[in-house]
This record gives structure tokens, C-alpha cells and sequence, in this order.
């Protein structure tokens, strides 16, 4: 018996992958610093999961130009480019996936307990639910495992981990709802049975170790057994 469900958040909750690279460009620029990620190879970054472990990836692996950043500065330039993500975000340049809301909403009126499971950062999950829901996540959901929390993010299992520990359920008792190679193999490392349904930049992912794979969150492309146990 399912008795939760825990969401992954960046492109699975919604679309956000573009709206973080074009912050990360825009604080760049502000900088003055000669970066500028192309959607080519922010897919290929996003392999490297958080953002701050993604600034100091792609200044070891990628950067031609010298620049002497230390954690510090890495840190700086990743809190501006949320306070600026998180701006947009306000301002409404988000949409949630197909099926989402109605999804969480249906999931509720059934008594399924909801968790979040996310390398983002507990601000960034803020402000999309405050936007998009209209209210805190916390009232939503009754764990929230953010990547501030764990010293490895996904791929690793520790975010599900903590997740699972939190609700006090086995992983047999519960289903990840994942957009990616990396969030699919951390869920599986945990354990967990898994519904992708790959987001715009993760599309050409490997999702064969997934148990269902779903072109949205919609009521008719969900798992016949998520369908029954949600829409009662």
C-alpha cells in the first residue's frame, strides 16, 4: 500500500532549469564575469547536481579564462542568482508541469502523505509554492529534504534517505516522482519505486530502471495503481 508520495522539485514540480540558466547568465554579466551558459551545455552541467557544486564544475573543467574564485565567491554568486531566480519566480515566469497541481491536490483529499526530496535549496522551494500554490510548502507537504541538508546530493540516496527516516515509512511504502537520470538513480538507490516523466532538459536521459514512465503528471498518463489510489 502506497502510503506517500515525495516529490522531486526542479523540473518536476515545474519547468525551472531554463529559468535558473538565464539568472546564472544575467548574474554572470552583472559580475562582469565572461561566462555564458548555452542551453547545449547546461544540459551538460546539469549532470553535476546544485548549483554551487555546478559553479566550481564548470570553473575546474570548463572555464579558458582564469578566474580566481574561491568557495566564497562561488557562494556569493550563487545566492545572487537565487535572489534573482527567485524574482522571476515572483513575477510569474514559471509554469507548474501538466498535472502537478491537480496531482498534489487529489493526493491530499486521499490522505497520501506528501514529502519533497530536492538538491535545490529550501528558498528556491519556497518561492515556487508561494507563487504557484499560493501558499508555504510546508502546509502542503510533511517533510521537505532539501540539498542544504545532506552532505551528498543526488545522485546519492541520502536526500531519500532522510526523506524516508522523516516520514517514518519504508521505501516500499512510498513512490518518487522524478525528472531526471540522477534523481531516478538516487530514488533507486533508496529503494524507492519511481514515475519519470522527463522534463526539457533531461528528455534524452536514460530512464530504463524507472518502474513508469509518463510523458506529464495528468490524470490519464499516470500509473493505473498512482490513478486509482489518487483520483478516488
Amino acid at each position: 500500500m502506497v502510503k506517500a508520495l515525495i516529490f522531486d522539485v526542479d523540473g518536476t514540480i515545474a519547468e525551472t532549469e531554463d529559468l535558473h540558466r538565464k539568472a546564472y547568465n544575467s548574474i554572470f554579466s552583472n559580475e562582469g564575469i565572461g561566462w555564458n551558459w548555452s542551453k547545449k551545455l547546461y544540459k551538460e552541467l546539469l549532470k553535476v547536481t546544485g548549483g554551487k557544486e555546478r559553479l566550481k564544475y564548470y570553473k575546474e573543467n570548463f572555464n579558458s579564462k582564469n578566474y580566481n574564485f574561491d568557495i566564497n565567491d562561488i557562494s556569493r554568486i550563487h545566492t545572487k542568482k537565487n535572489e534573482l531566480y527567485n524574482q522571476w519566480v515572483d513575477e510569474g515566469l514559471l509554469q507548474l508541469r501538466p498535472g502537478i497541481k491537480s496531482l498534489i491536490n487529489n493526493a491530499l483529499k486521499s490522505k497520501i502523505q506528501l514529502a519533497i526530496s530536492t538538491s535545490t535549496s529550501m528558498m528556491n522551494v519556497e518561492a515556487l509554492f508561494i507563487k504557484c500554490f499560493e501558499t508555504k510548502p510546508n502546509s502542503i507537504f510533511k517533510v521537505i529534504a532539501t540539498g542544504d541538508m545532506v552532505k551528498r546530493k543526488k545522485p546519492d540516496p541520502e536526500l531519500y534517505l532522510l526523506a524516508l527516516d522523516q516520514l517514518s515509512l519504508r521505501p516500499e511504502e512510498c513512490v518518487a516522482l522524478e525528472d531526471s537520470n540522477n534523481g531516478l538513480i538516487s530514488a533507486k538507490r533508496a529503494k524507492l519505486k519511481t514515475v519519470c516523466s522527463p522534463s526539457e532538459y533531461h528528455i534524452d536521459d536514460n530512464f530504463e530502471k524507472a518502474d513508469f514512465i509518463c510523458e506529464d503528471f495528468t490524470k490519464d498518463k499516470l500509473p493505473s495503481e498512482l490513478r486509482q489510489l489518487i483520483y478516488i
